[in-house]
């Protein structure tokens, strides 16, 4: 008898686990969903959908070149001028901006139209604060590490600012505190 009670309870766990793992399952297939990162949806659909609608990545590219006068040239992300190509990509930023600012003391690449990070800085839009968070722990682990110093950067919701590492100290503080400004309007 010791038997059976023993195989009933090893059923009655399995049953158990498996329904607790399908559960799961769901879930995370319902989360992707409601976060606009399955594959079906459009960038466009999503962007629409998130955080990011009050956002005006032009209007801070303007506001920041006003500020600055040494900012030379902004762009916004499209497939086509896109520094990493990630971005719609599930996990990735859904939109992008980028400034060269002469004080970095950089050249953007001739040959390479999507000039990076260490010309200036970025603002990339995520879908979600967890996707923006992602991004965040993954530039820590590049912090302090020679040509592969992430420069200076804050997470803003599901927005991620990121400045040159090219800067003084104190022009990444004042050009990071304005673009977090920018952000939170």
């Amino acid at each position: 008898m010791n038997e059976t009670v023993l195989t009933v309870i090893i059923v009655i766990v399995l049953v158990a686990a498996a329904g607790v793992a399908g559960y799961a399952l769901g879930s995370n297939n319902a989360e992707r969903a409601s976060n606009g990162n399955n594959n079906e949806s459009s960038t466009s659909a999503r962007a629409n959908d998130d955080k990011d609608e009050g956002l005006n990545l032009e209007a801070i590219l303007s506001n920041l070149e006003s500020e600055y006068p040494t900012i030379e040239e902004t762009y916004i992300y499209t497939e086509d001028r896109d520094p990493n190509d990630n971005l719609g990509k599930a996990g990735f930023y859904i939109a992008g901006a980028q400034f060269y600012d002469t004080r970095t003391e950089t050249t953007p690449s001739t040959d390479d139209p999507a000039f990076g990070t260490d010309s200036g800085g970025a603002i990339e839009v995520y879908a979600n604060n967890d996707d923006a968070k992602n991004r965040i722990e993954l530039l820590s682990q590049f912090q302090g590490d020679g040509s592969l110093d992430p420069g200076a950067f804050e997470q803003v919701d599901n927005v991620v600012i990121r400045v040159s590492t090219n800067y003084k100290a104190s022009e990444q503080k004042e050009v990071l505190d304005f673009l977090v400004s920018q952000v939170k309007g």
